[in-house]
């Protein structure tokens, strides 16, 4: 306060009164008019150069402030890249570019074009934010007026942004600063976009920006979030509640408060009813239609999506991710850059193989229980179909965990015997069961029995045989002779990147990661799968050995498309292993499919495993109980069988052959002849009982029972698979017309 003033306080507590005191100046008694000094110039033309100095100033004063502004309007510019602060999500499709598998997103983000929004919202977000929008410039002149006074009056502070301010604002990230410096800053930017868009194009970027709460920016994302309809088809009352939130995100105006705020019922509809009211007050709304609106939008309750990934998160938050990375495109671009990125994943195949098979439901029956299903396009790497669990942003099943192959792994015995130079036709094994051998112990170092899947036995075999009958035996045999090493350096060779050692647990029970790669000691029962693997890579071993030694990299990511176009192709990583071992353990495995009679599939198995392939493509599933990975009783009858079965059933024509000639033996038609003639021999001479009924014994085995349903069959099988060929006509089919 300055000196010589009093502070009196008026009845209004608002307001202070200074009172200047009042000062008696003395009487003077009048007289003559004092002489003017020599060379004084009159009062009047004093008070006129006064007059004339107090408008030089303020016009020096008009143009300096001018002169700033001007230079301050000049010196601020629009935020780079208006259409960066859109950021849109990245959308994962299917290998056919159309199929959508999930989103990527900071946020929950979608831009839309103006004419895809309902018009009720333009009209309620204009009249509940800005009433002036259309009329002025960018800067609303009455409005700051009015937040002036009501502000200077103590009301309610008032910011008199407009949607335009409000916009540049958000954009250039300065929304959070209150200073007048950002005021100004803001108002400039504001003017200046008005001068370089449209009404329309400024109401359509804050539509697609602004955010609504719930993790939605944008009224498409909002639309979704609050009412699971697209923004073209928002009704009145929920444009209304929408345009209400803006206010007060994820605060007291959404009516199910899903974030804790405080909102309620009454809040949400005291806001909203001003919204409605507002569209009255501007012209867009009819007070008949305005009072028949009464009740709030129902909306859609948040806690019902957990927004779970699901299975294809692996991908599409896992894979995706990572490999884009890799490529130098960082997460951050990807969540924010509007990117549409192609996988491999076949979307027919993908749905067949998860959908489709029960393997979703197979940990849900029981906890201890999981499965894990890996497909891959072999020369190539592509990953055709994947599962590994539920969770999408757990724990991986087919990349992550390994689980012992048992017999699913003999086909790499069969391929590191044959790089051994091994004699893997000669009959000269031990098939008996049970066998000791003397590096097979048990906890104490004593040498334990080894038996054979089911108590199988062939006292001479050859490793060929051993294979195809699934006898651990003989090819343990094998394994002690050739060495643990040397398998596992063909496994590496063929594409299996990580083992577990189950020979190095630490205090959990949890076995030490290996490297196939290093001569590390592996133990002889690496040859009967005692070493856990992941189906990833038993994919791309069985990929390496039906392309005849090609290992592919496997690989999720296509192509990604950014708003300039192309970003990214992937350029496949194959390397070509010796292709005598990988084509030579073709063999087993098509003699198997055969067996089952498929002729154009090969296939291997354990008790919790199903491996193999089909023409341009390769599947590997595991299926069991992780506690004790199966109890090995038998490869037949499981639930991987029946998956791997029911997927290869119904594969598409892509991934069928066309004759068997064209793939490794004779014409289909010269061998569908053979098994009929074997199945159903012309009758010559026709005996007694000839055309005997069943009851009469024709078709039953020596028990009564059905021939057809006593004969051994796969659970999910086709009718063609459950009669096996004759060894003839296996030969036949292998070396073509019997020549070797």
């Amino acid at each position: 306060m300055e000196p010589g003033r009093d502070a009196t306080e008026t009845e209004d507590p608002g307001r202070t009164i200074i009172l200047r005191p009042f000062r008696r100046r003395p009487r003077t008694e009048a007289g003559p008019p004092a002489d003017r000094p020599p060379g004084a110039k009159p009062k009047h033309r004093r008070k006129k150069r006064k007059i004339a100095a107090l408008g030089l100033a303020a016009l020096v004063l008009g143009t300096t402030v001018t002169v700033t502004g001007s230079v301050f309007y000049a010196n601020v510019d629009l935020p780079e890249d208006l259409d960066d602060a859109l950021s849109q999500g990245s959308t994962v499709y299917y290998s056919d570019g159309t199929t959508v598998m999930g989103e990527l997103a900071a946020e929950r983000r979608a831009s839309v074009d103006l004419d895809a929004i309902a018009d009720d919202v333009e009209h309620a977000v204009v009249a509940a934010e800005d009433a002036n929008f259309y009329e002025h410039p960018g800067v609303d002149a009455k409005g700051v007026l009015r937040a002036i006074v009501n502000n200077v009056k103590g009301g309610d502070k008032q910011g008199a942004s407009t949607l335009t301010q409000q916009y540049v604002g958000l954009v250039a990230d300065i929304r959070g600063d209150g200073s007048y410096l950002r005021k100004a800053r803001e108002a400039a930017m504001a003017m200046k976009m008005e001068d370089e868009f449209t009404k329309d194009e400024i109401l359509n970027h804050y539509l697609n920006i602004v955010y609504f709460g719930r993790g939605a920016y944008g009224v498409e994302a909002a639309a979704q979030a609050f009412f699971g309809t697209s923004a073209a088809d928002l009704s009145t009352s929920q444009s209304a509640l929408l345009v209400a939130q803006i206010k007060s995100p994820d605060g007291p105006f959404d009516p199910r408060d899903p974030y804790g705020k405080g909102g309620d019922i009454e809040a949400a509809n005291e806001r909203w009813a001003y919204v409605l009211d507002q569209m009255v007050v501007t012209g867009d709304l009819e007070q008949v239609k305005r009072d028949a609106i009464v009740d709030l939008p129902e909306t859609l309750d948040p806690t019902d999506d957990p927004e779970g990934l699901g299975p294809e998160g692996f991908i599409t938050n896992g894979y995706v991710l990572q490999e884009l990375a890799d490529a130098g495109i960082g997460t951050d671009e990807v969540l924010r850059g509007g990117f549409d990125i192609v996988t491999t994943i076949d979307a027919d195949l993908q749905e067949l193989a998860v959908e489709q098979t029960g393997i979703r439901e197979v940990g849900a029956e029981n906890e201890h229980m999981a499965a894990a299903l890996s497909a891959v396009e072999p020369g190539t790497g592509r990953v055709l179909a994947y599962y590994g669990g539920e969770n999408g942003a757990g724990l991986d099943l087919a990349a992550d965990v390994g689980h012992r192959p048992g017999t699913a792994f003999n086909t790499l015995v069969y391929a590191a015997a044959v790089d051994m130079g091994v004699d893997v036709w000669s009959a000269d094994l031990d098939g008996s069961s049970p066998r000791q051998f003397a590096t097979y112990l048990d906890a104490e170092g004593e040498p334990m029995d080894l038996v054979n899947i089911g108590g199988a036995q062939d006292h001479e075999v050859s490793l060929l045989d051993a294979v195809t009958q699934k006898l651990d035996t003989p090819v343990y045999e094998v394994a002690e002779s050739i060495g643990g090493d040397a398998i596992a350096r063909t496994a590496a060779a063929l594409g299996i990147e990580q083992m577990w050692d189950p020979h190095d647990l630490d205090e959990h029970g949890v076995a030490a990661a290996i490297d196939p790669a290093a001569d590390t000691g592996f133990q002889p029962d690496l040859g009967i799968g005692a070493y856990p693997v992941t189906t990833l890579d038993m994919a791309v071993a069985h990929a390496a050995i039906v392309s005849d030694g090609e290992v592919a990299e496997p690989y999720f990511v296509e192509v990604v498309n950014g708003p300039e176009g192309s970003l990214y192709e992937v350029e496949p990583t194959v390397v070509q292993a010796d292709p005598v071992p990988a084509s030579e353990a073709q063999l087993p495995l098509f003699l198997n499919g055969a067996e089952l009679g498929d002729y154009e599939v090969g296939v291997n198995a354990s008790a919790t495993w199903h491996t193999g392939f089909a023409p341009g493509l390769v599947l590997a599933v595991w299926a069991g109980d992780e506690t004790k990975e199966g109890d090995g009783s038998s490869h037949e009858g499981t639930i991987a069988e029946r998956i791997w079965w029911q997927v290869m059933d119904g594969r598409s024509d892509e991934y069928r052959g066309g004759t068997e000639r064209d793939l490794f033996g004779p014409a289909q038609e010269e061998e569908e002849a053979k098994r009929e003639a074997e199945a159903d021999p012309p009758v010559l001479d026709e005996e007694p009982g000839a055309g005997a009924t069943a009851e009469e014994g024709e078709g039953l085995t020596e028990d009564g029972t059905d021939a057809e349903e006593a004969a051994p069959t796969t659970d999910g099988a086709s009718d063609e698979r459950s009669a096996a060929p004759s060894e003839e006509a296996t030969e036949s089919w292998w070396f073509g017309d019997g020549d070797e």
